[in-house]
């Protein structure tokens, strides 16, 4: 049982308090643009400055992969504690530039895969699906509650004692970081050139067959999924006929799908395999999106269930692969690549939506998502890419020799240990 892992335990106590913390930031951000200058494009540049950090994810990768994760995490938490205190400054328009520079920090925060990479060297490739199914089923848990949390302390005591709340968690999140031990892989020297090292993740994901095939259909998928972002409105509003505010009422229900699919995805995972679950995680969406354009309020409440509880498997399994065949000092820009390739295309069918939904049916919308999603499915499981060698970290040696390493401390490990980890580190083939 990964619970049992007491340096995991750590991280995920600190990693769902900061999730806390951040969810119920970022909104009360948007509540207080808008507040301050009464503008709802102000209170939606918001959200433009916590995704325009994404379009420098692979630089991010490359940042992740060249210097050692933990201290760096410890820095970003430290940093973006004294960052969302400057919120303490905001009083009038003339402080609305902090909001956006926080926001902007939040981006920078959230598109920086240390965390993921640092999984690498903390876990053994045995416990890689169930950490990151728990990571995803805390995170869509704190959500349900944490922004209604949020706002309500803002309006209760205002942004400066929700700034104080929020960069407590930060702090907490430090406290549970720092107390870890852990092994990390020195970065392997390279002769190539910045940019080449910069496309590496790129590269390293063509090569892989099976992280090709998940990348590809995520990306595909994601390219028409972002529909649903203004088909999901006018499902509740024209469909159902009921008032914008059961928007909220329906996330709800989705984010405890999320929670139920993120507990039961990594177990699935690695009980049938990476592709055939992540397949399944498409089926299931498509389902999910059929039931969403009736008119019938619970069978649209059900679809919204079934859509959190598919997505968390397609997202279990991409990152479960990430984790399992990229060696340690790829997994920054592998990760970022992803990242990128799929939050790219989604932010393009977002725009799309916005732009398409006064114009035609919603219901063709989600009928495209439907077509999207059987194909990503069918991409997938009509011809499964076969799970190549896990690429082995140090975290998967010998008990006796990792406990040796950690009490011998990062800095003192055996330099054969850790270059060879680093240039591509001795494979074992992957127990399915």
């Amino acid at each position: 049982m990964i619970l049992r892992n007491a340096r995991f335990r750590r991280l995920l106590i600190g990693e769902t308090v900061s999730s806390f913390g951040d969810s119920a930031m970022y909104l009360s951000l948007a509540i207080w643009a808008k507040e301050l200058t009464g503008s709802d494009a102000s209170a939606g540049l918001v959200f433009l400055f916590l995704t325009v950090p994404g379009l420098g994810s692979p630089l991010m990768g490359y940042l992740v992969d060249r210097v050692n994760r933990k201290p760096l995490l410890l820095w970003m938490y430290g940093g973006m504690a004294l960052i969302v205190l400057s919120l303490l400054m905001v009083r009038t328009t003339d402080q609305l530039w902090i909001l956006y520079l926080v926001a902007f920090c939040y981006g920078i925060l959230f598109n920086t895969p240390a965390r993921n990479a640092l999984l690498k060297d903390l876990l053994p490739s045995s416990d890689a699906a169930q950490a990151r199914s728990l990571l995803i089923a805390t995170r869509e848990g704190v959500r349900i509650a944490s922004p209604a949390v949020g706002a309500g302390i803002y309006a209760a005591w205002g942004g400066g004692f929700l700034a104080l709340a929020d960069a407590m968690t930060f702090v907490v999140a430090m406290v549970m970081l720092a107390s870890i031990k852990v092994t990390e892989s020195l970065p392997a020297a390279s002769g190539e050139r910045f940019r080449t090292q910069i496309a590496a993740g790129f590269r390293y994901i063509h090569q892989v067959p099976l992280l090709f095939r998940l990348t590809a259909a995520i990306a595909s998928f994601m390219l028409v999924a972002g529909l649903l972002e203004s088909a999901a409105f006018a499902a509740i509003d024209e469909g159902l006929g009921l008032p914008a505010t059961f928007f909220g009422i329906a996330a709800s229900v989705q984010g405890a799908g999320s929670v139920l699919s993120g507990l039961l995805a990594g177990p699935l995972v690695k009980r049938f395999g990476e592709s055939r679950i992540s397949g399944v995680g498409y089926s299931v969406v498509a389902v999910a999106m059929c039931l969403c354009v009736t008119r019938e309020t619970n069978l649209f409440l059900l679809g919204v269930a079934l859509n959190g509880i598919g997505m968390p498997m397609v997202i279990v399994a991409m990152g479960t692969a990430t984790h399992l065949y990229t060696p340690s000092r790829l997994q920054g820009r592998v990760q970022s690549a992803v990242n990128m390739t799929s939050g790219g295309t989604q932010s393009v069918s977002i725009a799309a939506g916005a732009a398409m939904i006064g114009i035609i049916d919603y219901r063709i919308m989600y009928a495209l998502i439907v077509l999207a999603a059987l194909m990503a499915a069918i991409a997938i499981l009509s011809r499964p890419a076969s799970a190549p060698a896990v690429v082995a970290s140090l975290a998967d040696e010998s008990p006796t020799t990792s406990e040796k390493a950690v009490a011998r401390g990062p800095e003192q490990v055996d330099s054969g240990d850790r270059g060879r980890d680093a240039e591509g580190p001795p494979v074992r083939r992957a127990g399915r």
